[in-house]
């Protein structure tokens, strides 16, 4: 999911000296969510922020950071990255991946093992999410997400080189949340319209379709399992605020599976939006052009270590085409029933149709593509304000 959209940010910058010393009693800068979590963004002095991500009422599963052997594989990815970063210093145009931000227990929060019960705890460079900063229509912020996008790709590649080395593995929660609405276990009237509206739309060919896909994605490949993040997306990625290095918080999600999982996960919004933009939905035309291309380009490049046109793995475009699936669902449980759903609706059965590779299909990046904002508008349910469903993603 999506940041609200209300006002836009102003690009990302360095703080200001406020005569505050670091280390005060924290101001509380944002607060927004939906019915599944509640955002509370914090700012401690100079760069400092935090973001609590507190469960709502419809948050049916308890929260919980990795075991042990993840989050130690995790501290190793971040540290290769930050070496990475630190040995290309200095060097004109050098690339870097994002660093992760990794969860950790609110503060008095009670907790069972690994289940927390009042929420996950991020200290960021940022106040912002990409999500915010994408369609702001400012163009420094364009380019600050684009490469924040390019340094996800690069993460996600070093992620995925970890093997799932743990004995139990997490279902991946954003595909049982899709099968439980599959299956008919959601019966929030959201979620039961659009359920009726979907099957009606896809017709029993595409719905079992569906199904099949859903079923067999949280089943690991043939190689075995290797790290995921979970639920890669510009709402979990934030930029610093003073030039610093972007974040990508980690924790919540995490659990092992199919590489294609997380690189269609992040494709497969940027689609959404791009097709959404393109038929008006949402707040569409209301603001300015975005080109989703150059974004789509940018974590291409990171991820395949190339120019964006290597091969991505197997099952990377049915991941995104289920990753819409999701949001759809998500929205209509955590945020209620909206007559653009319909729309999705269509959207949702041209990608299963051909086989997600709508989600893959981004024209070629023009020579200035990155910093460029030459296409279509933001507009899907979740960027409307007030309206965020899973992280308040």
């Amino acid at each position: 999911m999506t940041e609200p959209v209300d006002a836009a940010p102003p690009a990302p910058a360095a703080p200001r000296d406020t005569g505050r010393p670091s280390g005060t009693e924290p101001v509380t800068v944002r607060e927004y969510g939906t019915r599944y979590l509640r955002i509370t963004v914090r700012h401690h002095g100079d760069a400092e922020f935090s973001w609590l991500r507190a469960p709502g009422p419809a948050h049916t599963a308890p929260q919980r950071l990795p075991p042990a052997e993840a989050a130690a594989a995790l501290r190793r990815v971040d540290t290769a990255v930050a070496a990475a970063a630190a040995g290309a210093r200095g060097t004109a145009g050098a690339a870097r991946g994002v660093r992760l931000a990794l969860g950790e227990p609110a503060a008095g929060s009670a907790r069972g093992g690994a289940t927390l019960r009042s929420g996950v705890l991020y200290r960021v460079p940022g106040a912002f999410s990409v999500a915010r900063l994408l369609p702001s229509g400012d163009d420094t912020a364009f380019r600050l997400s684009v490469d924040a996008l390019a340094g996800l790709g690069r993460t996600l590649r070093r992620l995925h080189q970890e093997p799932w080395d743990v004995p139990e593995r997490p279902p991946h929660h954003g595909v049982r949340r899709l099968m439980a609405w599959l299956c008919g276990e959601e019966d929030a009237p959201g979620t039961a319209r659009l359920r009726t509206s979907a099957r009606t739309r896809l017709g029993p060919s595409l719905w079992a379709r569906l199904t099949d896909w859903s079923r067999a994605a949280d089943e690991p490949p043939a190689s075995g399992p290797v790290l995921l993040h979970g639920a890669p997306s510009t709402g979990w990625l934030v930029p610093s605020a003073a030039g610093g290095h972007t974040v990508l918080l980690t924790g919540e999600e995490v659990t092992g599976g199919d590489p294609a999982l997380d690189l269609g996960w992040t494709l497969g919004e940027l689609h959404e939006l791009r097709a959404a933009a393109a038929r008006g939905l949402g707040a569409a035309g209301k603001g300015p052009r975005v080109d989703y291309p150059a974004a789509a380009h940018a974590l291409l490049r990171g991820y395949t270590g190339g120019d964006g046109a290597a091969p991505v793995p197997p099952g990377t475009a049915r991941a995104a085409t289920l990753r819409l699936a999701v949001h759809m669902r998500d929205f209509a449980s955590f945020v209620g029933w909206h007559e653009d759903l319909r729309h999705y609706c269509d959207l949702l059965a041209e990608a299963l149709s051909e086989d997600g590779t709508p989600c893959l299909h981004w024209p070629g990046p023009r020579p200035s593509a990155e910093g460029a904002r030459t296409e279509t508008s933001p507009g899907h349910p979740a960027h409307q304000k007030g309206s965020d469903p899973c992280h308040t993603r």
